[in-house]
């Protein structure tokens, strides 16, 4: 077996570690969890799910500008479709965060265009 060969992981184990991390940014063990989305994309740079779990992560570490990073690179050029609607929210929230309150705004406006209830 090759170190490229050990260095995946199946798609069960994939699932199991992002469980993990889900449940670390549900007891609040943020650093914990950004610290497990950090290895799972660099084993696959292209993993959405860990790349949006990451920006969270960063979220409620109070990094406004590394979450709107991995935010952007999910995003990418075209809207995202209605069922990623809440992407829109963690962006607005990293604009929040890094003191852009009028793009923040244009993110809720975007997230409502998308599908988005009232809060």
């Amino acid at each position: 077996m090759t170190e490229d060969e050990s260095a995946a992981l199946s798609g069960e184990q994939r699932r199991a570690l992002l469980v993990l991390g889900y449940l670390f940014l549900r007891m609040g063990q943020f650093a914990r969890a950004k610290k497990l989305f950090a290895a799972l994309l660099a084993l696959d740079p292209g993993d959405a799910w860990a790349r949006r779990s990451l920006a969270a992560a960063f979220l409620a570490l109070g990094d406004g500008a590394a979450a709107l990073e991995h935010i952007d690179k999910v995003m990418g050029t075209a809207p995202p479709p209605s069922r990623d609607a809440a992407l829109h929210l963690l962006k607005a929230r990293a604009l929040w965060l890094t003191g852009r309150a009028d793009e923040a705004k244009n993110a809720v406006n975007a997230w409502l265009a998308a599908g988005g209830e009232r809060l």
